[in-house]
């Protein structure tokens, strides 16, 4: 549910579940709400969720990002 806090939107948590280095595409999901989403991102960006994901990997972590799906952006 999105929400507006003083001019900052308020967006829901969605896991990463794939990154596309080759097109810059994350793919992200949000299994209680059985959504999937692509977001393309700049080659800055694509690398950082790439080293950040690989890192998350390797302790069994899951990465999880703010998705404003109004805007269709990332928003933390």
């Amino acid at each position: 549910m999105l929400e507006m806090e003083n001019d900052y939107s308020v967006g829901e948590l969605f896991m990463i579940e794939e990154i596309d280095a080759e097109s810059n595409k994350l793919i992200l999901a949000n299994y209680v709400f059985n959504k999937r989403k692509e977001v393309s991102v700049s080659d800055e960006r694509i690398a950082f969720y790439a080293n950040q994901f690989d890192q998350a990997v390797e302790n069994n972590l899951f990465l999880f990002v703010e998705y404003d799906e109004r805007r269709g952006v990332i928003v933390g």
